[in-house]
């Protein structure tokens, strides 16, 4: 799966949903690099995503800008095609407000900070 195919998936997703605001983010010259792709509102929770397509890679400069989203007590997570079901479980237990899948959010941090590109597709 191709990033541009995750983005609108994404997107499809998150329209899907009640309170929840987003919008994308299109790099450009005029602009500070390294910033998500996503920058989402959902249930009140801030929510950056750098999407990645299968066997794509996240630079160190979006790897550290995910990382400072976390240590300021929001979720940044880069999301590939693979992590994109528990994504889903994460968004749901945070839209239920049944407070949030530590786990699970962990895991997807993890997963997005260790640059690992699954090849698996969900």
């Amino acid at each position: 799966m191709t990033e541009k195919q995750l983005q609108k998936k994404v997107i499809k997703y998150l329209n899907s949903l009640p309170n929840t605001w987003f919008f994308k983010v299109w790099g450009g010259g005029f602009q500070r690099s390294g910033i998500p792709d996503l920058i989402c509102c959902i249930n009140g929770l801030f929510v950056a995503l750098e999407l990645k397509g299968t066997g794509g890679k996240s630079t160190k400069l979006q790897e550290l800008n995910i990382n400072n989203i976390n240590a300021a007590g929001g979720i940044g997570l880069i999301l590939y095609p693979a992590d994109f079901k528990e994504f889903k479980t994460l968004v749901k237990e945070v839209s239920n407000g049944c407070g949030l899948a530590t786990a699970e959010l962990n895991a997807l941090k993890n997963a997005g900070t260790n640059s690992c590109s699954d090849t698996s597709e969900t």
